[in-house]
């Protein structure tokens, strides 16, 4: 599973061109813009995410709830390169999706894409990007409906702007958006996988690994990890270790450094997304960081632990039941709400959840699978 997407998401001349380019564009389009309501028969729906695996999988919720509350809507998906794979699995689940991909890099390219389309409703999820609201201005669309987001000034364009607020998890600033065209809000995120899939009660898999701006500050230290794997081979359970092929060599030194290579898989770089699902389906339990993964496990209903450092787990951790999300007990934590608001330099809040503590929540795990 590749991070070629990392070019859109993380690409600093795009974040100063959306800022410093994109904020006067789009208050003088909205300046303009003409307001219209909601119309009464809604059949051609438009959803707009253009990064992130987790996000996406956030949605998959919102596509449920419209299907079930419009089962005649068509929905088109349109996403970026990072989300696209995991967009596709999500509208297999359903008769009515089609999924999109936007050249990001290339917003002419793009906009000429959406330009082809017509919808009764256009519903933009991102927070902040002046971009997405760039798009979401050239479509054609009967009634728009996008974030008002602090500081982000990119709200001018849509017929309803919709807060989007820092004290409660992002699905539901997503469901906020939903309630503007009268759809009930009832699901959580699930990924649907073969019903045959049976889990092994002795394998454990783990990503080290986050995602996004400044990721390293979301990173439990590599020291904590073999602590943690030397510990769960001690008691013979099998380790699978995810990640990206970037992070194949990391994965490798970690490897090296754990005391029974035996009880150790490293498939980091050598999975397709929906291999990585199907072994998260597997599994008896998931220990990530705050990542797509980790939204992906809590989707699939794995036995989950999630660690936090600089992100809320209020804001971002797990929904299922059967999941843990551990702060980081420093006061500074959490320090992030859009993903770019890091406090410092250094990962001090994730190095601050011990061990210790992620065992003792571990073997809960362990004991509930064996009674």
């Amino acid at each position: 599973m590749g991070k070629k997407y990392n070019n859109e998401r993380g690409s600093k001349l795009l974040k100063f061109l959306d800022r410093y380019f994109g904020i006067p564009v789009i208050f003088t389009l909205g300046f303009f813009k003409r307001r219209r309501k909601k119309p009464r028969l809604i059949e051609k729906i438009a959803l707009l995410k253009t990064a992130a695996i987790g996000d996406t999988v956030l949605l998959s919720a919102i596509i449920r709830d419209i299907n079930e509350s419009m089962p005649q809507a068509k929905i088109t998906f349109f996403t970026g390169s990072s989300n696209y794979e995991i967009a596709k699995i999500i509208a297999e689940t359903f008769f009515n999706v089609n999924v999109i991909k936007l050249p990001i890099k290339n917003p002419f390219n793009a906009i000429s894409i959406i330009k082809q389309y017509e919808f009764d409703a256009w519903l933009d999820f991102g927070p902040w990007p002046r971009l997405n609201a760039l798009f979401s201005y050239f479509a054609d669309a009967k009634f728009k409906v996008g974030f008002k987001t602090k500081n982000q000034y990119r709200h001018y364009i849509y017929d309803v702007a919709v807060e989007h607020s820092d004290k409660i998890h992002e699905l539901f600033n997503y469901k906020n958006i939903l309630e503007q065209i009268n759809v009930e809000n009832n699901n959580f995120p699930q990924i649907k996988i073969d019903a045959n899939v049976k889990r092994d009660k002795k394998l454990i898999v783990i990503h080290m690994f986050p995602g996004g701006s400044r990721s390293y500050l979301k990173e439990w230290p590599e020291t904590y990890w073999v602590q943690l794997i030397d510990y769960l081979t001690s008691k013979k359970y099998f380790v699978a270790l995810t990640g990206a092929k970037v992070d194949r060599s990391r994965a490798l030194r970690i490897y090296d450094l754990c005391k029974r290579e035996d009880f150790i898989n490293v498939v980091a770089g050598e999975l397709s997304l929906r291999d990585v699902i199907l072994l998260l389906s597997k599994s008896s339990l998931v220990v990530s960081v705050d990542t797509g993964i980790m939204h992906l496990a809590s989707a699939l209903n794995c036995n989950l632990v999630a660690l936090h450092g600089p992100t809320s787990f209020k804001r971002w951790g797990p929904l299922n039941e059967n999941s843990v999300a551990i702060q980081s007990p420093l006061k500074c934590s959490p320090c992030l709400n859009l993903g770019f608001e890091y406090g410092c330099n250094e990962n001090r809040c994730m190095k601050a959840i011990s061990v210790d503590t992620v065992i003792e929540i571990i073997e809960n795990f362990i004991e509930k699978n064996n009674n």
